[in-house]
């Protein structure tokens, strides 16, 4: 008994490219999203800290910013734009308390 050769390598052919789709519907399964709530803006993992836990980034950001320019310099920006944002709502808000009538 002899076996063929071209349906030995076709079926090995079939048989490997089966198991390839699988591996990849398998890799796809683990890749993908895990619900649909992952599959709206944003999609990029840091996005998702900035926008859905932005008390982290900010802490985050305000840890890097003193490793790299140093606590003298970040205390000086934060008291800059602390400054800045008093200016700003002194000048953008309409003032609290009523004028003042002029009865004399």
């Amino acid at each position: 008994m002899s076996t063929d050769p071209v349906t030995t390598l076709r079926e090995q052919r079939l048989a490997l490219r089966q198991r390839l789709l699988v591996q990849r519907q398998r890799i796809r399964h683990l890749l993908a999203p895990s619900g649909p709530a992952d599959d709206v803006f944003p999609r990029s993992l840091t996005m998702r800290l900035i926008t859905q836990r932005p008390a982290v980034a900010l802490r985050l950001a305000s840890q890097v910013a003193m490793v790299l320019l140093g606590p003298r310099l970040v205390r000086g920006l934060g008291g800059a734009l602390l400054l800045a944002r008093l200016l700003h709502s002194a000048t953008h808000n309409p003032p609290l308390l009523p004028a003042p009538d002029d009865e004399r």
